[in-house]
């Protein structure tokens, strides 16, 4: 197993560590429950996703029941499939509506701000496969890894598009998603 309970408590804390001066400074907690937290590209705390069974597995904080619906089944897939994520953000503030409105997860493979490599990498790719797979169970607007877009506009086709602005994505690799699967479910 890749990511050991030891690994878990030392992100929990690290991402309490992370949201303290955010709650200090009167922010709203909401991206302290668990299972839920800020996304990564705000630069807040993400938080472990949960190790309880997939059946118990509650919902991150803020998320629409599409996206709560999908987020339960991505568990149990990568669980069975042993391709899980180390961290997850959903709910934060955006310019695009699907995070504000609880409809988008980014589901962290290692650590945002690293390059995926390694298990990494391929556990991503993995999620990122069943997802397209299973875009009209879940209602999926779009999916987003490594720099490519994949939703009804490429036609679901397993290369995707390029993600605009990520041609040089090298100083961008959380905005271009190559240190976690952004997905998204319709309204």
């Amino acid at each position: 197993m890749r990511s050991t309970l030891r690994t878990q408590v030392v992100r929990l804390v690290l991402g309490a560590a992370l949201l303290a001066p955010a709650l200090a400074a009167g922010a709203a907690p909401a991206g302290a429950a668990p299972g839920g937290g800020a996304g990564p590209a705000a630069g807040a705390a993400v938080t472990a996703p949960p190790t309880a069974p997939a059946a118990a597995v509650a919902c991150p904080a803020r998320t629409t029941k599409k996206m709560c619906t999908l987020y339960r089944a991505a568990y149990r897939a990568g669980t069975k499939g042993k391709y899980r994520w180390d961290s997850v953000g959903c709910y934060r503030a955006d310019r695009l509506p699907f995070h504000p409105q609880g409809r988008a997860c980014d589901l962290v493979y290692g650590r945002i701000g690293k390059l995926a490599t390694g298990d990494n990498r391929t556990d991503g790719d993995k999620m990122r496969s069943w997802l397209v797979k299973n875009r009209k169970k879940y209602n999926l607007d779009h999916v987003m890894w490594r720099g490519r877009i994949y939703s009804a506009r490429t036609n679901w086709s397993s290369k995707g598009r390029p993600q605009p602005g990520c041609a040089n994505w090298k100083r961008k690799i959380t905005t271009c998603h190559y240190d976690h699967v952004h997905v998204a479910v319709v309204r």
